[in-house]
């Protein structure tokens, strides 16, 4: 990928600071008030299984602006719905970069085929925010199509919030970081088996994943998880894994995580979670808290969140383009 007066090669780690000043160019661009940090990219770039250096390309201008980047998501086994994560600085977009950028990234896709069993489908998916016309024309002009939304909630609080009591035989009890995660990732491949585009990964995977996560956000507290458990069997049945403070916006908490496992749903346990959670947000002075959710969960969440007193306050649309037809092997529907 060559361009008159830039340079183009890889991402490096050290190269975490011109990344976001660009993703927060975009987002002043199209007045979204969230502002990234280098570390929240550094965390993402380090993620085990994610190689930096063999899944991005970077295009920058003569004063070291990252003018446009693109970055190859395929660490799920099977790959069959690599991501791609694309952007370009809006001072740059009549430099047509766009398009050797998606065009890069469908030859990444087309490259990871192979690792997909013959029989399934394969699509390459690209997200953006509803309304970034710029991205939107980009991805609807490389063949791709609006396959699903995705909300970003909030509650806004005006007093603390009172708590419901769990439901009857339930508790929660602290969470012990070093001995419960293994439990805790436990119950959120339970709980999330049934969301949409899940494919189960192995069980040591998913707990290195959480390991690296949580080891290393700096707003992990352990004492923001709420844990129930069942008083009868000791089981842990749900989970709410809050983070001191959104990543995007130091104003608001975030809830990372929350989930019930199956057998113990449709009994409020999920929505007195939230309502602890929002309580422990006002003690710690947040008096907003956010989420991300599907927003047209097979298990009806957004539902859920709005009767908990969340509403939604951003839109993600993730695009697909079709690589190969075939039996969809993700979670599409509840059995």
């Amino acid at each position: 990928m060559s361009y008159a007066g830039f340079e183009s090669r890889t991402l490096r780690l050290d190269d975490a600071a011109a990344y976001t000043d660009t993703l927060n160019a975009i987002a002043e661009d199209i007045g979204i008030g969230d502002r990234l940090h280098a570390d929240s990219a550094l965390l993402e770039w380090q993620e085990p299984g994610f190689d930096l250096g063999n899944s991005s390309v970077g295009i920058f201008d003569s004063e070291g602006v990252l003018a446009g980047y693109a970055i190859f998501w395929a660490t799920s086994e099977p790959p069959v719905r690599p991501g791609l994560r694309w952007g370009v600085h809006p001072k740059h977009q009549a430099a047509k970069l766009a398009d050797g950028l998606l065009d890069w990234g469908l030859t990444m896709a087309e490259g990871v085929i192979p690792r997909c069993p013959p029989e399934a489908r394969v699509s390459l998916r690209s997200a953006a925010f509803k309304g970034h016309a710029y991205a939107e024309a980009v991805l609807r002009g490389a063949g791709f199509s609006e396959a699903r939304s995705f909300f970003d909630m909030e509650i806004v609080m005006a007093e603390r919030p009172q708590p419901p009591p769990f439901p009857a035989g339930i508790v929660a009890r602290p969470y012990c970081h070093e001995s419960d995660l293994p439990i805790l990732v436990d119950v959120v491949r339970d709980a999330f088996s049934d969301h949409y585009g899940h494919i189960e990964q192995p069980f040591e995977r998913d707990l290195e994943m959480f390991r690296h996560w949580l080891d290393n956000d700096p707003y992990f507290d352990p004492e923001m998880v709420i844990f129930p458990v069942d008083e009868g069997t000791g089981e842990a049945v749900g989970c709410l894994l809050g983070l001191t403070q959104d990543y995007r916006d130091p104003t608001a908490g975030f809830i990372d995580t929350v989930g019930v496992r199956r057998a113990y749903r449709r009994r409020g346990l999920a929505t007195a979670m939230l309502q602890h959670s929002f309580a422990m947000f006002w003690d710690r002075g947040k008096r907003k808290a956010h989420l991300d959710v599907d927003g047209e969960s097979l298990t009806n969440a957004v539902a859920l969140y709005e009767r908990a007193g969340m509403r939604v306050y951003r839109t993600h649309v993730v695009y697909e383009k079709l690589l190969r037809a075939g039996f969809e092997l993700a979670k599409v529907a509840l059995e």
